[in-house]
């Protein structure tokens, strides 16, 4: 039951983000919340606090990625729960991805998300569509 609403509530902002509507992702964050997205490379960020949560999901929203959820699993109870999601994203015709994301959830809101995936996928993007990611 547990895994079957994040896998709802991801789903949602997951779509969302591919319309290009960044607010439930954004919304599922603590004020306080934390979100690293690893690498060496102009999409990477590790932020802290809904301000700098808000304006990078806005900026990844405008790419219009897609998602397929894979998997979906968690655990612990509302205070203090934690889940994961194994996913494919595409943006365009020219760039997919596989990966992984961890979250920490107290009282359904993220305190901490962290995305694992192929970075130099995401380095080979950002070089091959200069201005795409600019603020």
């Amino acid at each position: 039951m547990l895994s079957q609403l994040v896998r709802w509530r991801v789903q949602r902002a997951y779509l969302a983000l591919g319309a290009g509507d960044a607010e439930p992702a954004i919304n599922a964050f603590a004020a306080d919340g934390r979100f690293v997205f690893p690498g060496s490379h102009a999409v990477a960020v590790d932020c802290h606090g809904r301000e700098a949560v808000t304006e990078w999901f806005r900026r990844f929203a405008r790419l219009r990625p897609q998602f397929e959820v894979l998997d979906v699993v968690a655990a612990g109870p509302p205070w203090d729960m934690r889940f994961a999601i194994r996913f494919r994203d595409r943006i365009g015709n020219d760039y997919e991805n596989e990966g992984m994301q961890f979250a920490r959830m107290r009282w359904g809101r993220i305190v901490f998300d962290r995305i694992y995936l192929d970075t130099q996928a995401v380095a080979k993007w950002v070089d091959d569509h200069p201005g795409q990611w600019a603020a």
